[in-house]
């Protein structure tokens, strides 16, 4: 390299002109850029946000709203002012993100495209979450889009996702061996296998208005047991009022504490291995119980969880990859991102 250029701040020099670009596109020459950001935008109304002068209208903020609160489980209705105020500004920051992760791919290609079929495919999956099927149709109106656009919308997500994959790839090492022991002696505590039983029962509803005394019936039920008279399958089949486990012998398989009453769970610990229960009341009926095996709680062993541990490791550092991207995307682009707080405040989520 000749002297002359030496100790030129070549990167620096790249992203100027690259923001040049940009704002040559967006703000000049209505150039390809500008147009595929703004593809569909003049039906949403009022802009919220706007990035790079392009809008983020209001019917897409009360969209990614709803998305938020339904990812979190959260109502509406049920959220303080401060509350809502964060869930407004939350999803419109992720918009925000969004924006501009599409205009530097738009800008900069993606080497891996994804084919339109995976958002076909997508697409038929969404559909397919209603079950009446005049909903779907019903759900893109009120967001003013179109099965075509759905798509369409779809696969410029894909490809968005595909840039980022694209950009945190170098940042995402393989995990060494000794990260995943480190996090195993750490948090080991928190994979704790609880204590669980195998057990089967006969089982009497107590609801049924038509046999008030299930008491006598559960005792009879026992009676034929221990005299031998049947079989525990066979009592079930006769008697057992559980459908799940009626047709399984009164299998039910493998439980925790957690996954039980506690008065049933409480009969349940008093007895040995292959032992019959006495008849035990709880608030469903009353149940003949056989405890078929037993684990004791434990810490699973390394190599029990090893893929598990590998796995939070690398999506933890994905994460982090994700938002350091996102950060330097923020900080190396021009002042572009204007936000209108009046209609930001009065936004509520889509329905």
């Amino acid at each position: 390299m000749s002297r002359l250029f030496q100790g030129f701040p070549w990167r620096l020099a790249v992203a100027f002109l690259a923001v040049c670009y940009l704002l040559a596109d967006l703000y000049a020459f209505n150039g390809p850029l500008h147009k595929a950001l703004t593809a569909g935008r003049e039906l949403g109304g009022v802009a919220a946000a706007e990035v790079c002068g392009i809008p983020i209208t209001r019917l897409e903020l009360e969209e990614a709203m709803r998305e938020h609160l339904w990812k979190r489980h959260e109502a509406w209705a049920s959220l303080g002012a401060e509350a809502r105020k964060k869930t407004r500004w939350l999803a419109l920051e992720n918009l925000v993100n969004d924006r501009l992760v599409r205009a530097c791919r738009l800008m900069g290609g993606v080497f891996t495209v994804p084919t339109r079929a995976a958002a076909r495919r997508e697409s038929e999956r969404m559909q397919r979450q209603f079950a009446d099927a005049a909903e779907f149709p019903r759900r893109l109106a009120a967001q003013q889009l179109t099965p075509q656009s759905l798509q369409a919308r779809i696969y410029d997500a894909q490809l968005d996702e595909a840039w980022i994959a694209e950009k945190i790839q170098p940042r995402l090492n393989e995990t060494p061996k000794q990260d995943v022991r480190a996090w195993y002696d750490e948090f080991k505590e928190t994979m704790r296998i609880p204590q669980a039983w195998h057990a089967a029962h006969i089982f009497l509803t107590r609801h049924d208005k038509t046999k008030p005394d299930r008491k006598a019936e559960i005792h009879e039920i026992q009676r034929q047991l221990l005299a031998k008279e049947k079989t525990f399958a066979q009592l079930v089949k006769d008697y057992s009022d559980d459908a799940r486990s009626k047709s399984l012998g009164g299998d039910l398989g493998w439980f925790t504490q957690e996954r039980m009453p506690a008065d049933f769970i409480a009969a349940v610990q008093k007895l040995k291995i292959g032992q019959f229960s006495e008849p035990v009341q709880t608030q469903l009926g009353w149940h003949l119980i056989i405890v078929l095996e037993r684990h004791a709680s434990r810490v699973p062993a390394l190599v029990e969880v090893k893929e598990e541990i590998t796995a939070l490791i690398a999506s933890t550092r994905r994460e982090e990859a994700v938002k350091s991207l996102l950060a330097e995307l923020r900080e190396g682009s021009p002042p572009s991102v204007l936000y209108h707080a009046e209609v930001i405040d009065h936004t509520e989520p889509g329905p």
